[in-house]
């Protein structure tokens, strides 16, 4: 049936059929077992075995050749069996026996095939003292499609070629380096020459047996077997003799001899045939190979290039038939180069092998494919899957192509339901023998077990340790499992009920898959990530759902569960986002869950996994890398200029008279020590250090504090200044704003450390790139909710409320002077900007660091708040007019120095002498709020 041409039609079995064959070899160990000390030689077991094969076949069962070798070694397994249950002496030798056998008439292969293994068991008494017993796990018996011929006493036919097989004992005295080369180079050289009989195939097929010493020099046995080929148009009867005497002429020279006795050589004259016509599919083009004898050339010209492409129709050792060997191209150039090159590739069931092997031919050189080379290459696949005939060997390849994929092709969630689609047919439509098969590639396993509906009671599918890049460990158990054990990356145990599902009165078919590759599986539309791989189950033929009882599927987490994670067992939906697939939880409930695993219980079969809320989920490390890059570099800068912009208030006296100065220093203040406590946090906690981490995180927690109470305090003096600009009197109004700005942090932090010092710690976290960074901060939930998250979104609250008055207010004195629209708006833009960042707006951003936009408002949060000191000095330094003519007074010379004595000194002196106004000032960022407070101020004076 190999040899048949078929396409969109493939044989059907047709089991009226059936196939006969008249002539069987048959291939055994047999042991000899003597009660006493007899010393048998080949021969004589020759003999034997040729009485015992003659008295238990039937009449219709000849025998017709026989050969022995010995075999010097004995397993102990072997040994146990021939004593088991027998009262014998220990003396037992082993023999390889190579049996020829015509049945006449012809019968069915597979009936003769049973009788002889029947004939064959029983143990046969030789005489009292000698027993002959059949070992059955050497026990093979082939069905021949050539005939056999003694050579000795064949009768003269002639032949266009001519080839035999032969067996034989043999005896080497002295020392030989490696045996079989030597043995192989004396036959070689004895049987070529001008006799030009060519040796194939040999083979050394048992180890050698020390047989005593010879003039000093030791003496070994062995037994080999080989093919000869002989020229064409020579009678067989000639041929074999002439290779009999040429072999037991045996050999001689100074360092050893080979012996060949004339009753251990055993010539059988074989007729391999012919390769019959084959088609190839190939990336270097379609070959149509002729009918070639065997061990000849088929040659035929490269479809692409000047050079020839040969095939060699080989002399098989096993069968001892004429067998294709795979073409070589290496002189041709390929004909398809690219994946896309497929799309004219018809696949029919005839060439479906082939179309794979091409498939993989050009994924060797592939590292990332496209969307429509993906496209392509999958179509093709799921045609095999559906047109060929799914042998093992196909199913395998199949397989292991999605495989590659997974390596190849970074972007698959366009193509999942493709190849879930394609790997369930291949597991459908796999013809195998036996009830148990299974395919393991890397991150990819199959499992497929055929059973009889009535003897089920559970199956159990678990794969026991798996590593990126490595074919899965798997196991089956024919039993239901309530739980499995500690260490299993997956398992799924299906419940007794599901036989209710079996197809009725025939045998059916459950698989099993693994996926071990978690982009295979994304959702975008879903805000949870995959947790775990992903295992499935199924019933050919069979939809399952509304089970009585639930299956039971415990996951591997791939990212330890926190106490405060939330996870939630799903199945893939196949119709979910139009068709593309998705997650689904309905079905599905959590059995129970731990840091490393999660049970749970689903009443259907389909695809399993483990989600985990996204927003506890590390991103990935390319993103992690810049996030944390940005971090460091902004704080870094953040705390050069809120340094510069300290020493700027702090060495010129001028510049912090007014509240809105003095305010910002504390701001300054907070916000460094918390940009510099940041940049070394890791440092300090990587000492491991308890007590040192609990201060570390305290200090940051207060430092964390503080600036947004300042920030907070920031805002309440801009509302008394802009909006209660009459009439309000705060006594020590400085004094209290800083018993509030550094206290109350304080009295928090106080609490937190009383009612639990172990609510400050270390905080580990991993990157899917499987590196740990330890970080001293907050570990209890309750404690960070309420004094972090709370509090801040309480403040943030109040200061937008603020800037929201406050910019009314700027907006409405804007709108009564006589300006241009486009100054007035560049004007309360920069207004805008410099209180956003003064008030801490931009940290509102860590609110929207969730779902699909999670990544961009990272980007977004960690650049403006790491620069938020950078720009409070733009703003509050760089481009304040009084700050840049303090620099030039007092840090410049020559012609850019100015003199302190200038009218814009005169005025700030004439606002530091108003230092008992009892008005809350504003901040001078704008020349509007300059002529605000200068006015007041002249009012109350």
């Amino acid at each position: 049936m190999n040899n048949w041409e078929y396409h969109s039609c493939p044989p059907q079995t047709d089991h009226k059929l059936k196939c006969e064959c008249p002539k069987y070899r048959i291939h055994m160990k047999i042991s000899i077992t003597q009660k006493m000390n007899y010393n048998l030689n080949v021969s004589e077991i020759k003999e034997i075995t040729e009485q015992w094969l003659k008295s238990i076949f039937p009449l219709n069962i000849s025998l017709n050749y026989v050969f022995i070798s010995h075999l010097s070694q004995l397993t102990e397994q072997n040994n146990i069996k021939i004593k088991e249950g027998r009262n014998v002496l220990p003396k037992t030798e082993w023999f390889s026996s190579l049996v020829y056998v015509t049945v006449s008439p012809a019968a069915a292969v597979d009936e003769t095939q049973a009788l002889l293994w029947t004939l064959l068991i029983p143990t046969y008494n030789h005489s009292e003292h000698i027993i002959l017993q059949t070992d059955l796990e050497s026990l093979n018996i082939y069905p021949q499609a050539t005939i056999f011929e003694d050579s000795m006493n064949s009768t003269e036919t002639s032949f266009k070629s001519t080839f035999y097989r032969v067996h034989m004992n043999l005896t080497v005295n002295g020392s030989v380096e490696d045996t079989a080369e030597a043995i192989l180079l004396w036959l070689q050289q004895t049987l070529g020459g001008r006799h030009r009989i060519e040796v194939l195939n040999f083979k050394l097929i048992t180890i050698p047996k020390k047989d005593g010493m010879s003039k000093s020099l030791p003496v070994f046995r062995y037994s080999c077997t080989f093919q000869v080929k002989a020229l064409p148009s020579v009678n067989v009867t000639e041929t074999g003799k002439i290779i009999f005497d040429l072999i037991t002429k045996g050999f001689t020279n100074s360092s050893f001899t080979i012996n060949v006795s004339s009753d251990e050589i055993s010539i059988l004259h074989i007729e391999p045939g012919f390769c019959p016509e084959d088609t190839t599919l190939t990336v270097y083009g379609q070959y149509i190979w002729a009918s070639t004898p065997a061990q000849d050339n088929s040659v035929m010209k490269c479809e692409k290039g000047h050079h020839d492409a040969v095939r060699l129709c080989k002399l098989d050792d096993s069968t001892e038939e004429a067998i294709w060997d795979p073409p070589d191209f290496s002189k041709c150039e390929k004909v398809l180069t690219d994946i896309n090159d497929l799309e004219s590739v018809t696949v029919t069931a005839s060439n479906s092998a082939d179309v794979v092997d091409m498939i993989e031919n050009l994924l060797q050189n592939q590292t990332d494919l496209n969307t429509s080379q993906l496209n392509t290459l999958l179509q093709k696949l799921s045609d095999v899957a559906h047109f060929g005939i799914m042998t093992t060997q196909l199913a395998n390849d199949i397989i292991s192509v999605v495989s590659d994929l997974f390596v190849c092709t970074s972007f698959l969630a366009e193509a999942t339901n493709k190849i879930l689609s394609i790997t369930n047919q291949v597991g459908n439509r796999m013809d195998f023998s036996g009830d148990y098969h299974n395919t393991t590639v890397p991150s990819l396993a199959l499992q497929l077990i055929n059973l009889d509906p009535l003897l089920f009671q559970g199956l159990t599918f678990g794969v026991s340790s798996f590593q990126t890049g490595l074919p899965p460990e798997i196991f089956i158990n024919q039993t239901f499992a309530e739980q499995s054990d500690s260490g299993t990356v997956v398992s799924i145990s299906l419940p007794v009920a599901l036989e209710t599902f079996f197809p009725q009165n025939k045998r059916s078919r459950v698989q099993f898959h693994f996926y071990g590759i978690e982009n295979l599986f994304q959702d975008h539309n879903s805000s949870l990530v995959l947790n775990s791989y992903v295992v499935s189950a199924s019933v050919t033929n069979a939809s399952v759902i509304d089970l009585k009882d639930p299956v039971v599927i415990t996951l591997l987490h791939l990212q330890h569960k926190e106490d405060r994670d939330m996870v939630q067992c799903v199945y893939w939906n196949l119709d979910r986002n139009d068709g593309k697939g998705g997650w689904d939880d309905n079905g599905c409930q959590v059995k129970y869950s731990n840091a490393t695993h999660t049970s749970c219980l689903c009443f259907h079969l389909t695809h399993f996994g483990v989600l985990l809320d996204i927003s506890k989920t590390p991103i990935n490390p390319k993103d992690d890398m810049i996030l944390t890059i940005i971090t460091y570099l902004g704080c870094g800068l953040s705390s050069l200029f809120l340094g510069i912009t300290l020493l700027t208030y702090m060495a010129f006296e001028k510049l912090r008279r007014d509240y809105p100065s003095k305010i910002l220093i504390n701001l300054a203040g907070a916000l460094l020590g918390l940009n510099m406590l940041f940049l070394i946090n890791s440092w300090l906690a990587s000492f491991n250090n308890y007590g040192l981490c609990i201060a570390v995180a305290a200090i940051l927690h207060y430092f964390l504090l503080a600036t947004f109470t300042w920030m907070g305090l920031e805002a309440i003096n801009m509302y008394l200044a802009f909006v209660k600009v009459f009439n309000v009197y705060v006594p020590a109004y400085i004094l209290k704003f800083c018993a509030l700005g550094w206290g109350l942090p304080l009295i928090i932090v106080s609490v937190v450390l009383a009612v639990d010092k172990n609510c400050y710690g270390t905080t580990h976290s991993q990157t899917q790139a499987e590196d740990f960074s330890s970080f001293c901060w907050l570990q209890n939930d309750m404690a960070f909710y309420v004094t972090v998250v709370a509090f801040v979104v309480l403040i943030l609250i109040c200061n937008i409320s603020v800037l929201g008055v406050v910019l009314v207010q700027i907006r409405g004195m804007q709108l009564s002077k006589e300006e241009g629209r486009c100054s007035r708006m560049l004007h309360e833009a920069r207004v805008v900007a410099s209180l956003t960042f003064l008030l801490g707006l931009t940290w509102m951003l860590a609110f929207f660091t969730w779902g699909p936009m999670r990544v961009p408002f990272l980007y977004l949060f960690s650049l403006l708040n790491t620069l938020q000191g950078f720009f409070i000095f733009l703003f509050h330094c760089l481009m304040k007019e009084n700050v840049r003519k303090q620099w030039r007074i007092h840090l410049c010379c020559g012609r850019f120095k100015l003199s302190g004595y200038s009218d814009w000194s005169g005025s700030v002196m004439q606002g530091g002498r108003a230092k008992s106004v009892k008005l809350a000032h504003t901040p001078s960022e704008t020349t509007s709020e300059q002529k605000i407070s200068r006015s007041s101020q002249k009012d109350e004076n």
